[in-house]
């Protein structure tokens, strides 16, 4: 289940911050690298690219760049629209240097955290997929196919986050800020007797010196 305050009996389990962790972060950019690069060969394979120079190939590329403008701006939407189905919370969207981002105020159980993690590569996945059928060569075809490939290399951040998430014990919540995830874990009925023991002495001790 999905919060929109952190529960009393969960407590810190970990955090992921990609712009801090530059071991995490070049990991990312590394896996995104190779996934374009057999993406490309895999492209060249299926069609090979012919630039002539013509006003087509111009009205391609320029249908590319404002395609893909277009797409990050649908791919952080898509986080944010499966973030606010899951519990009606606050949600910011933004730029981090080149990087676009959405995030939310709400705690997402484990199951809907991976939802909203790949929820935008397999719309758009699917979506560029069926666009493929129809547009399945000549200059076309690498239009989509390049979207594509931004699709599947700039969900490695997502992918990265999704391999973590399913480390983590099963009750746990999530909250994404956009720029980091902190991760809570239920507390052991020790901790939370230990817990309601302090705030017993707090309270008692409070009594006392009244």
């Amino acid at each position: 289940m999905c919060h929109k305050e952190l529960p009393s009996d969960y407590t810190l389990f970990g955090k992921i911050d990609l712009q801090k962790n530059k071991t995490q972060f070049w990991a990312i950019q590394s896996m995104a690298l190779f996934i374009s690069a057999v993406m490309i060969v895999a492209g060249w394979f299926i069609e090979k690219l012919n630039i002539n120079g013509n006003a087509e190939d111009f009205i391609a590329l320029g249908v590319l760049v404002l395609s893909y403008i277009a797409y990050i701006i649908l791919h952080e939407a898509t986080h944010g629209l499966v973030m606010y189905l899951s519990v009606r919370a606050k949600l910011n969207f933004g730029f981090k240097g080149w990087a676009a981002y959405a995030g939310s105020t709400a705690y997402f159980d484990k199951k809907h955290y991976i939802l909203i993690s790949l929820a935008p590569l397999v719309l758009w996945g699917i979506i560029f997929a069926v666009l493929t059928v129809f547009f399945h060569s000549g200059v076309w075809f690498w239009v989509i196919w390049l979207l594509q490939t931004g699709n599947i290399a700039g969900a490695a951040g997502d992918l990265f986050c999704t391999f973590k998430m399913l480390k983590c014990p099963k009750d746990i919540l999530v909250n994404d800020t956009g720029l980091s995830m902190t991760i809570y874990r239920k507390m052991t009925a020790e901790e939370s007797a230990e817990m309601r023991g302090g705030f017993s002495e707090i309270i008692n001790g409070e009594n006392s010196g009244d």
